[in-house]
């Protein structure tokens, strides 16, 4: 088993809450495609119920558990494995059997040139019927906010560097949004990135999505995003077409009717002024927030290298 100190090519970081129907063998089959390389398994049980803590125990010293003491969320496992590994890159694999981990080496090959490496899925595989127009309008949104075509906004495997994922820490939720938001944290930050076809199978066990409740939260994660990574294009372009209709409605009623100020044009105009003044107080707030993050990880980088020396010194 290694420890915190260890400084490994890679991390694996499985998050598991009631998953004990497929954690044994998704286990395995990390540890199997990882085989004679080094590497760091953590699986960081969130309080599971279900008898996941026995499996995992079952793997002894090969794997090292971390466990929650009460249920803190999907994004809020992958942090505390980021925080607990000083491996050079980490690679996140849900363990509910839907990734492959035959998939593992494609991902650890493509660290080698890129900082950040996302699974790519078969459109609409091992997503629902009922779940696609909330996953439409999010694809849209992050489609939009990074100027490109994404293929896949919140595949569960990923990876990248550690120290990126530590600069956007902060800002990352602890909920089932920490993939979408880091991969636009990624694209937004011009990082090098590439997708890599991956293989998905039927999900073993019931899902903890709630589908009222997730599609509400969403929607507001896609207006999350917007004011995060890019609120001046949120706000700009409305901003800019208020304006417009402002203008040239007043323009039309001076060509109609001579020097007559409307009001209807005249709110136009303002609510324009209005929006984009938002935008840059948004833009600004999102560009604090992001420096905020980035020092942050500076922190708890010099608190790691204390720690280390600490240790030595002992």
């Amino acid at each position: 088993m290694t420890t915190p100190k260890d400084s490994n090519q890679f991390a694996i970081i499985i998050p598991v809450y009631n998953e004990a129907e497929a954690v044994g063998d998704v286990i395995q089959g990390v540890l199997d495609a990882v085989a004679g390389q080094p590497c760091d398994v953590i699986a960081v049980d969130d309080a599971s119920e279900d008898g996941s803590s026995e499996v995992l125990q079952g793997f002894g010293d090969r794997i090292r558990v971390i466990r929650h003491p009460s249920n803190h969320g999907y994004g809020a496992s992958l942090k505390t494995g980021i925080r607990a590994t000083r491996a050079l890159n980490v690679i996140f694999l849900d363990s509910d059997g839907q990734h492959d981990p035959c998939n593992l080496p494609a991902l650890i090959d493509a660290l080698k040139d890129h900082e950040m490496v996302f699974g790519e899925r078969a459109k609409h595989a091992g997503v629902p019927m009922v779940r696609r127009p909330g996953k439409w309008i999010l694809h849209w949104v992050c489609n939009f906010l990074a100027a490109r075509k994404i293929p896949d906004i919140n595949c569960g495997l990923r990876g990248g560097r550690r120290r990126i994922y530590m600069q956007m820490l902060d800002l990352l939720p602890d909920g089932f949004s920490f993939s979408t938001t880091s991969l636009m944290f990624g694209m937004r930050s011009r990082f090098s990135t590439i997708f890599v076809p991956v293989i998905v199978h039927p999900r073993k066990g019931s899902s903890t999505v709630r589908i009222v409740y997730d599609g509400m939260k969403t929607l507001l994660l896609s207006l999350r995003l917007m004011m995060l990574f890019d609120p001046m294009r949120a706000f700009g372009y409305p901003a800019i077409g208020l304006m417009a209709i402002g203008v040239l409605y007043q323009a039309y009623i001076f060509a109609k009717w001579g020097m007559h100020i409307e009001g209807g044009a005249i709110l136009s105009l303002l609510a324009g002024i209005i929006i984009f003044h938002f935008g840059l107080l948004g833009d600004q707030i999102a560009s604090l927030r992001k420096e905020m993050s980035s020092q942050t990880s500076l922190f708890w980088e010099d608190h790691e290298r204390r720690e280390e020396d600490a240790t030595d010194d002992a």
